[in-house]
């Protein structure tokens, strides 16, 4: 009789639960799930259906009430579901100075007060961290504008990572380039922003392009861009506007009308 006891408290356990987040899949009690791959300091998710359709008090299933994560590497942290959430939703942050490597995590399902007597269901997350979970290019690398001409350069940071993120784009090196833009992207996804920026004088400038995880300045990479400034014919156009030019009387007209092309341009 006790062993058949024991083999009923066994069989409650004996279900599947569904995952929601990262992936739509079944998670066996005991089973490890590999979420994929993160950068130090990123945040992962996950989302947990509560009901399940066996075990129980009646063998019929029920509902968990809340889910958290066991022991964590040092200096992570975790955010539990709310009780009673539906989902069941955990988010799990990694130190911003965790090595690269591969972790694991324990996350822990619970029917609150045993009401339902649904047990304790446990699995775990495999999660890799690397710093290799961002890249980003400029294109065009190098740029020829005339003198004022507004020359735009396509930044498109690409995240590899299966952590969704905020990213700093900067630009450094010449004064009256630099600039700052907070981009969020998503998990295996990119976004491309414009870079517009001109020169005022013939003149070779070099800036550099730094993109920059918000969670942690270990994942960061940077690159070279250049902008060639010569004069051109619309140019010396536009110069007729920023002042008197020595030229006949009887050409004025002319000089007047190449202004105001270059206005229109």
């Amino acid at each position: 009789m006790r062993w058949l006891i024991c083999l009923v408290l066994l069989m409650g356990t004996l279900f599947s639960l569904q995952m929601l987040e990262p992936a739509l899949t079944q998670i066996e009690d005991g089973e490890t799930f590999d979420i994929g791959t993160m950068g130090p300091g990123q945040t992962v998710e996950i989302q947990l259906h509560p009901k399940v359709y066996e075990g129980g008090i009646h063998e019929i299933g029920g509902n968990y009430d809340r889910a958290y994560a066991g022991e964590l590497p040092d200096g992570w942290s975790s955010q539990p579901s709310k009780l009673y959430g539906d989902p069941l939703q955990v988010k799990i942050t990694a130190d911003p100075y965790t090595e690269e490597g591969v972790y694991t995590v324990p996350i822990i399902v619970e029917d609150e007060g045993d009401g339902e007597q649904l047990g304790t269901f446990t699995f775990y997350l495999r999660i890799k961290v690397s710093e290799e979970v961002m890249d980003f290019s400029v294109y065009p690398p190098e740029k020829t504008a005339g003198i004022g001409q507004p020359a735009r350069f396509q930044i498109t940071v690409n995240n590899r990572g299966n952590a969704g993120d905020t990213f700093k784009v900067s630009a450094e090196g010449v004064s009256k380039w630099e600039f700052t833009k907070m981009v969020y992207i998503s998990p295996k996804s990119s976004k491309t922003i414009t870079y517009e920026v001109a020169g005022f004088e013939e003149e070779t400038y070099s800036t550099l392009i730094t993109v920059e995880s918000s969670a942690s300045s270990r994942v960061s990479e940077s690159r070279a861009i250049t902008l060639y400034v010569y004069p051109d014919l619309l140019s010396d156009y536009k110069a007729v506007n920023n002042g008197a030019m020595l030229f006949p009387v009887i050409e004025a007209p002319i000089y007047a009308f190449v202004g105001l092309l270059s206005n229109l341009w």
